[in-house]
């Protein structure tokens, strides 16, 4: 399947303010209620069922379903029954997380106009090296209306214009913040930092706890089955780096909380963890690398080498038997070769089984035609061997011709043991050479600036989080089965 992996970066990254672009929460992707070419609460048509209700408007079945194929072109994965039921779940309760933003940025008289969302889509197009026509056929091809992407687009401009209304009046960090951080980074010289993406998925209430991690668990699950981690961060996860993937950066000892720090001291460069639980929700996390901080030498074992081809098992032609029958057309001389050749490849192509084989081989009346018995294929000629254990059962061979005219063999029954190869030793991994050694006076501390973006992009991260589940919390959610 083709992939448009690129969707939420690309139009997150374009479209956000510079105070914004790490810190909007994760987008959800279905039609808002009254969006052209989506119906609008109380207008489904007779044939239409609804999933779930969200205070005075509806999410259809429609809406999920196009949600989950999005879904799965976003993150290249593979279109089955099976993981349609793992996403699921995690599809609804973001398809009713926006709902419920949407909402709020109607309430608080926020809107996008048709112009930037077509913008932001023709960003989406050339980040997927696409013209806008070729985004939206490929769309089509993948049974995903463009509204659905139209959507998308909308709910994310529109919380992020909410929350920036918020972030002007809640978040200010002083200077003795950024202080305490530089001093955290001095302490922290010399001591394991990781590399690190994060999928999280908030728990706004104790009821809510056993959903959330089964849907985690499923998120893992996929991941481990060879899904893109990041596709699905950007999908699913409602952290502040989900339109990047879920990219956290070089995270230092002691920066996260304590059960994500003890998760990090136990994994080591390329491992997936399963879902931590914080008090804020569950967390999974893939370090992407891992050195001590201060140094720029990375700890992860170099990639390994190609795997070899495993040495197949080999017929094994001294004990090999086949029951084999042949069906012969001479020819009266080398003239008449070229004729009998015709003849036989006619036959051939209209032999379709043993039965029939026998059918064909009596009618030619040829004395010679018929069933040869059980021949031990060591004993055939060379040329023969390989045609006598290789053909498909039931299958004329080939037309074989002599100058005394043409054979067409076939074999109905086969024992051919089979040699297995000698084990091979399996490649001894190489461990990463140790990093130098750390001379403080070479440590290039981070400025200010960057330091007072990262705390405000943290907060306004928490923000958004606070104001989606107190969202959550006050609003009338009901799920059909």
């Amino acid at each position: 399947m083709q992939s448009l992996r690129a969707v939420r970066s690309a139009f997150a990254v374009a479209t956000a303010c510079a105070l914004l672009a790490a810190g909007a929460p994760a987008a959800a992707q279905t039609r808002a209620p009254n969006a052209p070419n989506s119906p609008a609460a109380g207008t489904q048509g007779p044939a239409e069922r609804i999933a779930a209700v969200v205070n005075d408007e509806v999410i259809s079945l429609s809406d999920v379903h196009a949600r989950i194929r999005l879904a799965l072109l976003n993150a290249g994965a593979q279109d089955s029954a099976e993981t349609r039921q793992r996403l699921t779940p995690q599809v609804l309760r973001q398809l009713i997380d926006e709902r419920l933003q949407l909402q709020e940025a109607k309430r608080l008289g926020v809107s996008v106009p048709s112009k930037e969302i077509d913008e932001a889509i023709g960003r989406i197009a050339e980040q997927n090296r696409m013209g806008r026509p070729q985004l939206e056929a490929m769309l089509k091809a993948q049974n995903v209306p463009v509204s659905t992407l139209r959507e998308q687009v909308r709910a994310l401009l529109s919380w992020q214009r909410v929350m920036q209304r918020r972030i002007r009046q809640e978040v200010v960090i002083g200077d003795e913040e950024i202080d305490a951080v530089m001093q955290r980074i001095k302490a922290n010289i010399g001591k394991p930092e990781y590399l690190v993406a994060e999928i999280f998925l908030a728990v706004d209430s104790p009821d809510q706890d056993e959903e959330v991690r089964r849907n985690a668990e499923r998120l893992v699950e996929e991941v481990r089955r060879g899904g893109n981690f990041a596709a699905l961060a950007r999908q699913f996860s409602q952290s502040a780096g989900a339109a990047s993937g879920g990219d956290m950066g070089w995270v230092r000892t002691g920066e996260l909380n304590a059960e994500l720090d003890k998760t990090l001291s136990t994994m080591r460069a390329g491992q997936l963890s399963s879902p931590v639980r914080t008090a804020t929700g569950y967390h999974v996390l893939l370090v992407r690398d891992q050195r001590p901080f201060g140094s720029t030498a990375s700890t992860a074992p170099p990639p390994a080498p190609p795997p070899r081809p495993r040495a197949q098992p080999k017929p094994d032609l001294a004990k090999a038997k086949v029951n084999m029958k042949q069906i012969v057309i001479p020819a009266p001389s080398k003239e008449e070769l070229k004729a009998v050749q015709a003849q036989a490849e006619k036959l051939r192509k209209s032999i379709k089984s043993c039965t029939d084989f026998d059918e064909k081989a009596r009618a030619m009346g040829i004395p010679e035609s018929g069933d040869m018995g059980t021949l031990r294929v060591k004993d055939l000629a060379p040329g023969l061997q390989q045609l006598a254990v290789g053909i498909p059962l039931g299958q004329p061979s080939p037309v074989l011709m002599s100058p005394g005219g043409a054979v067409i063999l076939i074999v109905c029954k086969r024992d051919v043991p089979m040699i297995e190869p000698p084990p091979e030793a399996e490649p001894q991994p190489v461990a990463a050479p140790a990093p130098p050694p750390i001379d403080p006076k070479d440590i290039k501390m981070p400025p200010r600036e960057e330091i007072e973006r990262d705390l405000i992009n943290e907060r306004a991260d928490l923000l958004a989080r606070r104001y989606l589940r107190d969202l959550r919390r006050t609003a009338f959610v009901e799920i059909r089965n």
